[in-house]
Protein backbone atom coordinates (compact mmCIF):
# COMPACT_ATOMS: atom_id res chain seq x y z
CA UNK A 1 0.00 0.00 0.00
CA UNK A 2 2.75 2.36 0.78
CA UNK A 3 4.61 2.10 -2.26
CA UNK A 4 1.66 3.21 -4.24
CA UNK A 5 1.81 6.42 -1.91
CA UNK A 6 5.73 7.27 -1.30
CA UNK A 7 8.14 7.07 -4.47
CA UNK A 8 11.14 8.45 -2.46
CA UNK A 9 13.04 5.08 -1.27
CA UNK A 10 13.89 7.77 2.20
CA UNK A 11 10.39 8.26 2.82
CA UNK A 12 8.99 4.93 1.85
CA UNK A 13 11.53 3.61 4.60
CA UNK A 14 10.97 6.31 7.37
CA UNK A 15 7.10 4.81 6.74
CA UNK A 16 8.06 1.07 6.86
CA UNK A 17 10.17 1.51 9.56
CA UNK A 18 7.83 3.17 12.42
CA UNK A 19 5.30 1.03 14.39
CA UNK A 20 2.36 -0.81 13.43
CA UNK A 21 2.64 -0.86 9.74
CA UNK A 22 0.09 -3.41 9.17
CA UNK A 23 -2.25 -1.31 11.20
CA UNK A 24 -1.39 2.07 9.35
CA UNK A 25 -1.58 -0.43 6.05
CA UNK A 26 -4.87 -1.72 6.65
CA UNK A 27 -6.65 1.52 7.68
CA UNK A 28 -5.25 3.60 4.30
CA UNK A 29 -6.61 0.65 1.83
CA UNK A 30 -9.58 0.88 3.62
CA UNK A 31 -9.63 4.82 2.52
CA UNK A 32 -8.36 4.05 -0.60
CA UNK A 33 -11.52 1.73 -1.47
CA UNK A 34 -14.01 3.68 0.19
CA UNK A 35 -12.81 6.77 -2.26
CA UNK A 36 -10.43 8.82 -0.65
CA UNK A 37 -7.91 10.61 -2.64
CA UNK A 38 -4.07 9.59 -3.22
CA UNK A 39 -3.14 13.25 -1.99
CA UNK A 40 -5.16 12.86 1.09
CA UNK A 41 -3.94 9.03 1.84
CA UNK A 42 -0.21 10.82 1.86
CA UNK A 43 -1.24 13.56 4.34
CA UNK A 44 -3.16 11.07 6.70
CA UNK A 45 0.06 8.53 6.08
CA UNK A 46 2.18 11.26 7.51
CA UNK A 47 -0.12 12.46 10.44
CA UNK A 48 0.05 9.01 11.36
CA UNK A 49 3.55 8.79 12.39
CA UNK A 50 3.04 11.76 14.23
CA UNK A 51 -0.10 10.15 16.28
CA UNK A 52 1.73 6.67 16.83
CA UNK A 53 5.05 8.95 17.99
CA UNK A 54 2.94 11.49 20.59
CA UNK A 55 1.01 8.40 21.46
CA UNK A 56 3.77 6.18 22.36
CA UNK A 57 1.99 3.54 20.19
CA UNK A 58 4.54 0.45 19.98
CA UNK A 59 1.52 -1.71 19.90
CA UNK A 60 -2.03 -1.63 19.79
CA UNK A 61 -4.04 -0.48 22.53
CA UNK A 62 -7.23 1.36 23.73
CA UNK A 63 -6.92 5.15 23.68
CA UNK A 64 -8.80 7.57 25.51
CA UNK A 65 -10.04 11.24 23.63
CA UNK A 66 -8.03 12.54 26.63
CA UNK A 67 -4.90 10.89 25.71
CA UNK A 68 -5.23 12.25 22.08
CA UNK A 69 -6.21 16.00 23.44
CA UNK A 70 -3.18 16.00 25.44
CA UNK A 71 -1.04 14.62 22.67
CA UNK A 72 -2.40 16.91 19.98
CA UNK A 73 -1.76 19.85 22.07
CA UNK A 74 2.24 18.71 22.39
CA UNK A 75 2.10 18.36 18.79
CA UNK A 76 1.23 22.20 18.02
CA UNK A 77 3.83 23.13 20.71
CA UNK A 78 6.23 21.12 18.64
CA UNK A 79 4.94 23.09 15.83
CA UNK A 80 5.33 26.66 16.59
CA UNK A 81 9.09 26.02 18.00
CA UNK A 82 9.69 24.87 14.49
CA UNK A 83 10.82 27.94 12.29
CA UNK A 84 9.87 25.33 9.39
CA UNK A 85 6.53 25.19 9.92
CA UNK A 86 4.35 28.24 8.55
CA UNK A 87 1.17 27.73 10.01
CA UNK A 88 -0.63 25.69 13.55
CA UNK A 89 -3.83 27.04 12.96
CA UNK A 90 -5.31 23.30 12.38
CA UNK A 91 -2.63 21.42 13.24
CA UNK A 92 -4.70 19.89 16.78
CA UNK A 93 -8.27 19.48 15.41
CA UNK A 94 -6.39 17.55 12.59
CA UNK A 95 -4.20 15.55 14.12
CA UNK A 96 -7.39 14.36 16.53
CA UNK A 97 -9.25 13.80 13.48
CA UNK A 98 -6.68 11.37 12.20
CA UNK A 99 -6.47 9.66 15.36
CA UNK A 100 -9.91 9.09 16.62
CA UNK A 101 -10.40 7.69 12.61
CA UNK A 102 -7.37 5.57 12.88
CA UNK A 103 -8.35 4.01 16.47
CA UNK A 104 -11.78 3.84 15.54
CA UNK A 105 -11.00 1.91 12.60
CA UNK A 106 -9.35 -0.93 15.15
CA UNK A 107 -12.01 -0.60 17.64
CA UNK A 108 -9.53 0.94 19.91
CA UNK A 109 -10.88 4.20 20.19
CA UNK A 110 -11.75 4.32 24.25
CA UNK A 111 -15.28 6.63 24.44
CA UNK A 112 -16.19 8.62 27.77
CA UNK A 113 -19.23 6.92 29.79
CA UNK A 114 -21.77 8.87 29.20
CA UNK A 115 -22.70 10.56 32.97
CA UNK A 116 -25.56 8.77 34.53
CA UNK A 117 -28.85 9.88 34.28
CA UNK A 118 -30.48 10.78 37.64
CA UNK A 119 -33.75 8.80 38.21
CA UNK A 120 -32.52 6.49 35.58
CA UNK A 121 -34.26 3.10 37.39
CA UNK A 122 -37.73 5.20 36.92
CA UNK A 123 -36.83 6.11 33.35
CA UNK A 124 -36.32 2.40 32.57
CA UNK A 125 -39.59 1.49 34.25
CA UNK A 126 -41.44 4.38 31.99
CA UNK A 127 -39.74 3.31 29.04
CA UNK A 128 -41.22 -0.10 29.43
CA UNK A 129 -44.78 1.50 30.64
CA UNK A 130 -45.01 3.56 27.04
CA UNK A 131 -43.52 0.38 24.86
CA UNK A 132 -45.32 -2.50 26.26
CA UNK A 133 -49.01 -1.08 27.60
CA UNK A 134 -49.45 1.78 25.75
CA UNK A 135 -48.24 0.27 22.33
CA UNK A 136 -46.02 3.43 21.09
CA UNK A 137 -43.64 2.61 18.16
CA UNK A 138 -40.57 2.69 19.16
CA UNK A 139 -39.64 6.39 17.61
CA UNK A 140 -42.13 7.28 20.21
CA UNK A 141 -40.64 5.31 22.55
CA UNK A 142 -37.16 6.73 22.01
CA UNK A 143 -38.66 10.73 21.48
CA UNK A 144 -40.23 10.24 24.92
CA UNK A 145 -37.33 9.26 26.27
CA UNK A 146 -34.95 11.61 25.40
CA UNK A 147 -36.53 14.65 26.33
CA UNK A 148 -38.13 13.15 29.88
CA UNK A 149 -34.11 12.25 30.30
CA UNK A 150 -33.37 16.28 29.63
CA UNK A 151 -35.73 17.27 32.11
CA UNK A 152 -34.64 14.14 34.94
CA UNK A 153 -31.34 15.82 34.01
CA UNK A 154 -32.47 19.25 34.71
CA UNK A 155 -34.64 18.68 38.03
CA UNK A 156 -32.07 16.26 39.69
CA UNK A 157 -29.86 19.27 40.60
CA UNK A 158 -32.76 20.82 42.43
CA UNK A 159 -34.99 18.31 43.80
CA UNK A 160 -33.64 14.72 45.35
CA UNK A 161 -36.29 12.95 44.98
CA UNK A 162 -39.62 13.04 41.97
CA UNK A 163 -42.20 13.20 45.35
CA UNK A 164 -40.50 16.33 45.42
CA UNK A 165 -41.27 17.63 42.10
CA UNK A 166 -43.55 20.96 41.84
CA UNK A 167 -45.91 21.58 38.58
CA UNK A 168 -43.75 24.62 39.15
CA UNK A 169 -40.23 22.44 38.15
CA UNK A 170 -42.03 21.70 34.94
CA UNK A 171 -42.71 24.66 33.86
CA UNK A 172 -39.44 26.19 34.67
CA UNK A 173 -38.15 23.75 32.44
CA UNK A 174 -40.47 24.32 29.59
CA UNK A 175 -40.05 27.65 29.84
CA UNK A 176 -35.53 27.11 29.90
CA UNK A 177 -36.22 25.04 26.38
CA UNK A 178 -37.98 28.09 24.98
CA UNK A 179 -35.34 30.32 25.81
CA UNK A 180 -32.70 27.95 24.55
CA UNK A 181 -34.15 28.14 20.73
CA UNK A 182 -36.84 25.79 20.90
CA UNK A 183 -40.04 26.43 19.25
CA UNK A 184 -43.53 26.26 20.17
CA UNK A 185 -44.31 23.22 18.40
CA UNK A 186 -40.81 21.58 19.94
CA UNK A 187 -41.79 22.58 23.53
CA UNK A 188 -45.58 21.47 23.40
CA UNK A 189 -44.23 17.91 22.29
CA UNK A 190 -41.89 17.78 25.02
CA UNK A 191 -44.92 18.83 27.45
CA UNK A 192 -46.50 15.95 25.99
CA UNK A 193 -43.55 13.05 26.71
CA UNK A 194 -43.64 14.38 30.25
CA UNK A 195 -47.62 14.37 30.87
CA UNK A 196 -47.06 10.71 30.05
CA UNK A 197 -44.00 10.47 31.92
CA UNK A 198 -46.23 12.12 35.11
CA UNK A 199 -48.92 9.80 34.24
CA UNK A 200 -46.62 7.00 34.85
CA UNK A 201 -44.88 8.48 37.84
CA UNK A 202 -48.07 9.21 39.58
CA UNK A 203 -49.76 5.71 39.23
CA UNK A 204 -46.94 4.02 40.37
CA UNK A 205 -46.89 6.25 43.79
CA UNK A 206 -43.56 8.41 42.75
CA UNK A 207 -44.69 11.52 42.49
CA UNK A 208 -48.39 12.84 43.30
CA UNK A 209 -51.03 11.34 41.51
CA UNK A 210 -52.57 14.80 39.90
CA UNK A 211 -49.55 16.22 38.81
CA UNK A 212 -49.81 15.17 34.77
CA UNK A 213 -53.30 17.04 34.71
CA UNK A 214 -51.61 20.06 35.92
CA UNK A 215 -49.01 20.18 33.40
CA UNK A 216 -49.59 22.76 30.70
CA UNK A 217 -47.96 23.65 27.36
CA UNK A 218 -48.18 26.12 24.62
CA UNK A 219 -50.95 25.92 22.75
CA UNK A 220 -50.54 24.86 19.31
CA UNK A 221 -53.35 25.68 16.76
CA UNK A 222 -54.94 23.11 14.36
CA UNK A 223 -53.11 23.67 10.92
CA UNK A 224 -51.16 26.71 12.18
CA UNK A 225 -47.80 25.77 11.01
CA UNK A 226 -48.25 25.17 7.15
CA UNK A 227 -45.90 22.49 5.98
CA UNK A 228 -43.07 24.14 3.45
CA UNK A 229 -41.49 21.95 1.01
CA UNK A 230 -39.31 22.54 -2.04
CA UNK A 231 -41.19 22.34 -5.43
CA UNK A 232 -41.04 18.79 -7.13
CA UNK A 233 -39.14 20.21 -9.97
CA UNK A 234 -36.46 21.56 -7.09
CA UNK A 235 -36.84 17.89 -5.59
CA UNK A 236 -36.00 16.90 -9.18
CA UNK A 237 -32.83 18.98 -9.12
CA UNK A 238 -31.90 17.83 -5.78
CA UNK A 239 -31.56 14.43 -7.00
CA UNK A 240 -29.69 15.20 -10.28
CA UNK A 241 -27.66 17.14 -8.08
CA UNK A 242 -25.98 13.72 -6.51
CA UNK A 243 -23.24 13.09 -8.96
CA UNK A 244 -20.67 10.15 -8.81
CA UNK A 245 -20.32 6.53 -8.96
CA UNK A 246 -18.52 6.83 -5.25
CA UNK A 247 -19.63 5.08 -2.28
CA UNK A 248 -20.48 8.19 -0.19
CA UNK A 249 -22.57 9.06 -3.68
CA UNK A 250 -24.59 6.35 -4.32
CA UNK A 251 -25.91 5.96 -0.30
CA UNK A 252 -26.96 9.70 -0.96
CA UNK A 253 -28.30 8.88 -4.27
CA UNK A 254 -30.67 6.20 -2.67
CA UNK A 255 -31.65 7.58 0.68
CA UNK A 256 -32.56 10.65 -1.01
CA UNK A 257 -34.67 8.91 -3.58
CA UNK A 258 -36.65 7.04 -0.78
CA UNK A 259 -37.18 10.40 0.93
CA UNK A 260 -38.29 11.91 -2.41
CA UNK A 261 -40.61 9.05 -3.85
CA UNK A 262 -41.44 7.32 -0.99
CA UNK A 263 -42.34 10.39 1.40
CA UNK A 264 -40.71 7.86 4.05
CA UNK A 265 -39.44 9.38 7.89
CA UNK A 266 -35.46 9.20 8.73
CA UNK A 267 -36.29 6.26 10.75
CA UNK A 268 -38.58 4.56 8.54
CA UNK A 269 -35.53 4.62 6.31
CA UNK A 270 -33.27 3.99 8.93
CA UNK A 271 -34.83 0.72 9.87
CA UNK A 272 -34.77 -0.61 6.55
CA UNK A 273 -33.27 -4.26 6.25
CA UNK A 274 -31.81 -5.94 3.80
CA UNK A 275 -34.56 -8.60 4.31
CA UNK A 276 -37.29 -6.18 3.61
CA UNK A 277 -36.57 -6.11 -0.24
CA UNK A 278 -38.51 -8.61 -2.52
CA UNK A 279 -36.40 -8.30 -5.64
CA UNK A 280 -38.29 -10.86 -7.43
CA UNK A 281 -42.03 -9.62 -6.62
CA UNK A 282 -40.51 -6.02 -6.55
CA UNK A 283 -41.56 -5.23 -3.23
CA UNK A 284 -39.97 -3.59 -0.14
CA UNK A 285 -41.79 -3.26 3.17
CA UNK A 286 -41.84 -0.40 5.67
CA UNK A 287 -42.23 -0.49 9.39
CA UNK A 288 -44.11 2.79 10.06
CA UNK A 289 -42.52 5.45 12.44
CA UNK A 290 -45.56 6.79 14.10
CA UNK A 291 -48.89 4.80 13.12
CA UNK A 292 -47.00 1.27 14.39
CA UNK A 293 -47.03 -2.24 11.87
CA UNK A 294 -45.98 -2.31 8.58
CA UNK A 295 -47.07 -1.74 4.97
CA UNK A 296 -45.77 -3.11 1.81
CA UNK A 297 -44.73 -1.16 -1.16
CA UNK A 298 -43.95 -1.66 -4.86
CA UNK A 299 -40.68 -0.53 -5.81
CA UNK A 300 -40.50 1.86 -8.33
CA UNK A 301 -37.63 1.01 -11.02
CA UNK A 302 -35.56 4.08 -10.44
CA UNK A 303 -35.30 3.84 -6.60
CA UNK A 304 -34.61 -0.09 -6.96
CA UNK A 305 -31.96 0.69 -9.47
CA UNK A 306 -30.41 3.33 -7.03
CA UNK A 307 -30.84 0.98 -4.07
CA UNK A 308 -28.83 -2.00 -6.11
CA UNK A 309 -26.06 0.53 -7.09
CA UNK A 310 -25.35 1.10 -3.86
CA UNK A 311 -25.18 -2.73 -2.92
CA UNK A 312 -22.88 -3.91 -5.34
CA UNK A 313 -20.73 -1.01 -5.25
CA UNK A 314 -21.04 1.41 -2.72
CA UNK A 315 -22.50 -0.89 0.58
CA UNK A 316 -19.38 -2.27 2.65
CA UNK A 317 -19.64 -6.01 3.38
CA UNK A 318 -20.40 -6.83 6.92
CA UNK A 319 -23.03 -8.28 9.51
CA UNK A 320 -24.67 -5.53 9.66
CA UNK A 321 -28.27 -6.35 8.10
CA UNK A 322 -29.62 -2.72 8.00
CA UNK A 323 -29.75 -1.57 4.53
CA UNK A 324 -27.72 1.65 5.29
CA UNK A 325 -25.05 1.53 6.82
CA UNK A 326 -21.36 3.29 8.21
CA UNK A 327 -19.20 3.58 5.69
CA UNK A 328 -16.19 3.29 7.90
CA UNK A 329 -16.09 0.17 10.66
CA UNK A 330 -17.51 -0.23 12.81
CA UNK A 331 -20.32 -0.79 10.78
CA UNK A 332 -23.36 0.14 12.18
CA UNK A 333 -26.99 1.21 11.05
CA UNK A 334 -26.87 4.86 9.80
CA UNK A 335 -29.73 6.72 12.31
CA UNK A 336 -31.96 9.24 11.66
CA UNK A 337 -29.79 12.15 12.68
CA UNK A 338 -27.03 11.71 10.26
CA UNK A 339 -30.01 11.45 7.55
CA UNK A 340 -31.33 14.67 8.14
CA UNK A 341 -27.59 16.17 8.08
CA UNK A 342 -27.72 14.43 4.75
CA UNK A 343 -30.59 15.72 3.36
CA UNK A 344 -29.99 19.52 4.91
CA UNK A 345 -26.63 19.92 3.51
CA UNK A 346 -27.53 19.00 0.26
CA UNK A 347 -30.52 21.12 0.04
CA UNK A 348 -28.85 23.88 1.40
CA UNK A 349 -25.97 23.78 -1.17
CA UNK A 350 -28.05 23.89 -4.26
CA UNK A 351 -29.82 26.80 -2.17
CA UNK A 352 -33.43 25.15 -2.15
CA UNK A 353 -35.39 27.82 0.33
CA UNK A 354 -37.83 26.49 2.04
CA UNK A 355 -39.25 26.06 6.12
CA UNK A 356 -36.98 23.49 7.21
CA UNK A 357 -34.16 21.73 4.79
CA UNK A 358 -34.84 18.62 5.83
CA UNK A 359 -35.87 14.89 4.82
CA UNK A 360 -39.70 15.87 6.05
CA UNK A 361 -39.67 19.20 3.70
CA UNK A 362 -39.20 16.35 1.17
CA UNK A 363 -42.47 14.17 2.30
CA UNK A 364 -44.66 16.83 2.08
CA UNK A 365 -43.65 17.92 -1.30
CA UNK A 366 -44.14 14.28 -2.24
CA UNK A 367 -47.76 15.03 -0.88
CA UNK A 368 -48.15 17.98 -2.65
CA UNK A 369 -47.15 17.05 -5.90
CA UNK A 370 -49.70 13.89 -5.61
CA UNK A 371 -52.55 16.08 -4.47
CA UNK A 372 -51.41 18.56 -8.03
CA UNK A 373 -51.62 15.40 -9.85
CA UNK A 374 -55.27 14.38 -8.21
CA UNK A 375 -54.42 11.67 -6.44
CA UNK A 376 -57.18 11.16 -3.30
CA UNK A 377 -56.58 11.75 0.16
CA UNK A 378 -56.98 8.10 0.83
CA UNK A 379 -53.62 7.81 -1.63
CA UNK A 380 -51.79 9.68 0.17
CA UNK A 381 -52.32 8.61 3.42
CA UNK A 382 -51.76 5.34 2.63
CA UNK A 383 -48.47 6.23 0.84
CA UNK A 384 -47.47 8.65 4.20
CA UNK A 385 -48.57 5.95 6.59
CA UNK A 386 -51.14 8.56 8.26
CA UNK A 387 -53.65 6.90 10.21
CA UNK A 388 -56.54 9.12 9.31
CA UNK A 389 -57.56 11.23 5.97
CA UNK A 390 -57.84 14.38 8.18
CA UNK A 391 -53.40 14.43 8.83
CA UNK A 392 -53.59 14.46 5.08
CA UNK A 393 -55.44 17.58 4.77
CA UNK A 394 -53.26 19.94 5.39
CA UNK A 395 -51.59 19.14 2.20
CA UNK A 396 -54.42 20.70 0.29
CA UNK A 397 -53.52 24.03 2.47
CA UNK A 398 -50.68 24.22 0.79
CA UNK A 399 -51.30 23.34 -3.00
CA UNK A 400 -51.08 26.84 -4.18
CA UNK A 401 -52.16 26.71 -8.33
CA UNK A 402 -55.16 24.93 -7.04
CA UNK A 403 -55.81 28.22 -4.86
CA UNK A 404 -55.27 30.06 -7.58
CA UNK A 405 -57.34 28.31 -10.48
CA UNK A 406 -60.29 28.56 -8.11
CA UNK A 407 -59.61 32.17 -7.42
CA UNK A 408 -59.76 32.85 -10.68
CA UNK A 409 -62.75 31.50 -11.83
CA UNK A 410 -65.06 33.67 -13.49
CA UNK A 411 -68.37 33.61 -11.45
CA UNK A 412 -70.45 34.98 -13.99
CA UNK A 413 -71.31 38.43 -12.15
CA UNK A 414 -71.91 36.91 -9.01
CA UNK A 415 -70.23 39.09 -7.05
Amino acid sequence: MLETLRQVPFFLNRHREAPLLEEREMFLSHLQQQGTSRASLQILSNELLHVIRLLRLDTMREVSLGEIRHAAERFVIEGKSNPRVRSCGHTASFFMYAAKKWLRFHGRLKMPAPPPVPFAENLDQFARYIREEQGLSPYSVDSHCSKTSMFLRWVGDRRRSLATVRVEDVDDFLAHLGRNGWNRKSVSVATQALRAFFRCAGGRGWCAANLAKSIEGPKIYKYEALPEGPSWEEVQKLLRSVKGSNPPALRARAILMLFAFYGLRTGEVSRLLLSDFDWREETFVVNHSKRGGTRRYPLLRNVGNAILDYLRKGRPQCDCRNLFVTLDPPHRPVGPAPLWDLTNYRMKALGIKCRRSCPHALRHARATHLLQQGASFKEIGDLLGHRSLESVGIYAKVDLPSLRAVANLDLGGLL
